[in-house]
């Protein structure tokens, strides 16, 4: 507006300037302040600064001519700026304006202008400022007024407003006076009834609406509420987008994603067994969050696409992420993806019949991450035109272990690519029937592999810079290692040929009884097999009559159960579990169990109890459950008393074992 000479600059009434004045301040102003304070304005101004439902900040200014405006070329200033501290620095965060048409004495008027707001700002340190000033000569400021916030203002913001049933929103309370609040109280239906009454609740949707949400806050007995109308909208499913935070049930099937899907920092996806979940057009979903998709036990869920999806990828999340008994196909990418050092269990899934042409794994391929288990899962005919269609790995040390790797075919190595100083651990694995001139491509990487069969007709291991570790392992060709052996492993009933065209994953891959891999694995106490003629499946394997360790996908924890109904490996829990979220919480939280075969005939007991080992209340008192249910705690005890803020324990109790988890209520 001025030709700024220095800094500071100040102008008075459009002609007298300032230039300096730090550090100080005002008095170098009064010969300026005293020439202009008897002039008179020809106008009043009034100003209101107020949040609308939309979450925008609303400038209001009621104007009134107290004398003639000659000038031209008039407008109406809004400013909104923060303070950033006590003294002198201050931010615009907001500059706009608009033509000023009132001209004559006694002539009125409103302005308005708004600012979306900001859920980072504070509003204490908001000040709206307006002005009335000619933008033609001497740019002539003829009035100004400003205001901050004052009273109660309940605001909110929640980490997600649209997507599919059953729908989690973490509602946040971002009210004014920051402190002092001595309620909140929360309506998320729109019913008119108050729900909730903690400062930032979590709710699940769990009907297809658009619902809105109130706030109402207390101050020494002062009320103020607020309600956003159709704020949170609840889909059928059918068209999913953006981020995605809940849980997903079988009610809704099937779930088609159509665009790029996030579940964000902070926020819990869960999806119960039975799940269909579709991906259209080459989309991923992307985790940052927390995704556990765990049907152990029960019905599996599916991710599929009726042309190509580009899987999951799991980036720089450390949660607890749980990936158990599902199936992934049309995949032409990776199914799964792990990068900057996320934190994934990936544990009786199936991963058959996707096809890449990317550097990496088809199957699973990990970046830069050691927190990842990858335990019982069958990866079977797959194909990738670059690198391999099992796992890669790099610059990462996985725990690999009781999978079934078999049909798989690649350009570099059918079934496994360790690089970039990879330290995976591979226990009790079979490897068989992968197309490939090597097996395993080994770059600067040192791989530990025991009690596992390796059967391939080119090289087992393509190495540079590197020396694996081997040990108690039949594999094709022989192998340096205490415990090696190269034999025909006998396999029950394997696929007829190497790679992707021959059927891997309904194949037989038990030994038969006179198969010399039987007991020949680390005869270790530690590497035990977990069968023995007391448990239920010893009968499909009489072979296996001791604990020592058979070497292959069924040896030490690897007790698989062949179904001959439908001639596939399907996996078998070796003890009942349980998976809370949110966690920690506020006011609910979801307990999914995951109840194995063997303990879904037998009654069961779950209950919440304080650090202190007392019972606080009681889910389920010692009756049968079916289909891997999941309960909700809303934090009140079994006398009906609201429990205050701090650690718990949800412990299931089953026929076969007992399973804690720490828990932490926020408030």
């Amino acid at each position: 507006m001025y030709g700024v000479g220095g800094i500071p600059h100040a102008q008075f009434n459009g002609y007298l300037d300032v230039v300096g004045g730090y550090p100080s301040g005002s008095m170098n102003y009064q010969p300026q302040y005293n020439q202009i304070i008897n002039t008179d304005s020809p106008l009043a101004i009034e100003v209101s600064m107020t949040i609308t439902s939309r979450d925008e900040i609303l400038i209001q200014a009621d104007v009134e001519l107290t004398d003639d405006i000659t000038t031209t070329n008039n407008k109406i200033v809004y400013i909104l700026t923060y303070q950033f501290d006590d003294d002198w620095f201050c931010v615009a965060l907001s500059y706009d304006y608009e033509t000023f048409g009132l001209t004559d004495v006694g002539e009125t008027g409103t302005y308005e202008h708004s600012v979306t707001m900001d859920p980072s700002w504070d509003l204490v340190n908001l000040k709206a400022s307006v002005l009335v000033q000619t933008f033609s000569g001497n740019k002539e400021i003829f009035q100004g007024a400003s205001t901050s916030f004052s009273g109660l203002l309940p605001m909110f913001t929640a980490n997600i407003t649209e997507g599919p049933a059953y729908l989690g929103v973490q509602f946040t309370s971002v009210s004014f006076p920051q402190e002092g609040i001595e309620s909140w109280e929360w309506d998320f239906d729109g019913d008119g009834i108050f729900d909730f009454n903690y400062e930032n609740p979590y709710w699940l949707y769990d009907e297809p609406g658009s619902y809105d949400v109130t706030l109402r806050i207390c101050v020494e007995g002062e009320y103020a509420e607020t309600t956003v109308e159709d704020f949170i909208t609840v889909t059928d499913g059918l068209n999913i987008t953006g981020n995605l935070s809940g849980l997903w049930i079988p009610d809704f099937n099937p779930y088609v994603i159509t665009d790029e899907v996030t579940i964000a920092e902070g926020d819990q996806l869960l999806i119960s067994p039975g799940v269909e979940i579709i991906i259209l057009d080459n989309n991923q979903i992307v985790v940052n969050g927390n995704l556990t998709a765990n049907a152990l036990g029960s019905e599996t869920i599916t991710f599929s696409s009726n042309t190509e999806w580009e899987g999951i990828l799991f980036s720089d999340t450390q949660s607890n992420n749980l990936l158990s008994n599902c199936e992934f196909t049309d995949v032409s990418n990776s199914c799964i993806e792990i990068e900057y050092d996320s934190s994934v269990d990936i544990i009786g899934n199936w991963f058959i019949n996707n096809s890449s042409s990317s550097n990496k794994g088809t199957a699973i391929n990990i970046i830069g991450s050691d927190n990842v288990l990858i335990h019982k899962n069958i990866i079977a005919n797959n194909a990738n035109t670059n690198l391999t269609g099992g796992i890669s790995c790099d610059a990462s040390s996985p725990i690999i272990s009781n999978n079934l790797i078999v049909n798989n075919s690649g350009t570099i190595a059918g079934a496994l690519s360790f690089r970039s100083g990879s330290v995976p651990t591979l226990i009790n694995n079979t490897i068989a029937n992968n197309q490939a001139s090597n097996c395993i491509f080994v770059f600067n990487s040192s791989p530990v592999i025991m009690n596992s069969i390796i059967i391939h007709d080119g090289n087992i291991f393509n190495a540079i810079g590197s020396d694996p570790e081997v040990s108690y392992t039949c594999i094709s060709g022989g192998y340096t290692g205490e415990g090696n052996i190269d034999v025909d492993p006998l396999f029950e009933q394997p696929s007829t040929g190497n790679g992707p065209e021959y059927n891997g994953y309904n194949a037989l891959w038990y030994l038969t009884e006179d198969s010399e891999c039987i007991d020949a694995g680390n005869p270790a106490e530690e590497y035990y097999d977990i069968e023995d003629p007391a448990d239920p499946g010893f009968a499909l394997w009489p072979a296996m009559g001791t604990l020592t360790n058979d070497m292959g996908v069924f040896g030490g924890e690897g007790f698989f159960e062949y179904v001959s109904s439908e001639d596939n490996l399907v996996n078998i829990i070796s003890h009942s579990d349980l998976k809370v979220y949110p966690n920690p919480f506020n006011p609910t939280t979801n307990i999914s169990l995951q109840i194995n075969s063997e303990d879904a005939v037998h009654p069961v007991t779950l209950g919440i109890y304080n650090i202190k080992g007392q019972l606080v209340k009681t889910i389920v008192n010692n009756e049968i459950v079916n289909n891997n249910p999941c309960f909700v705690w809303n934090g009140i005890d079994n006398s009906g008393l609201r429990t205050s803020s701090g650690i718990y324990l949800v412990k299931l109790e089953t026929a076969s074992s007992v399973s804690t988890q720490k828990i932490i209520m926020l408030k």
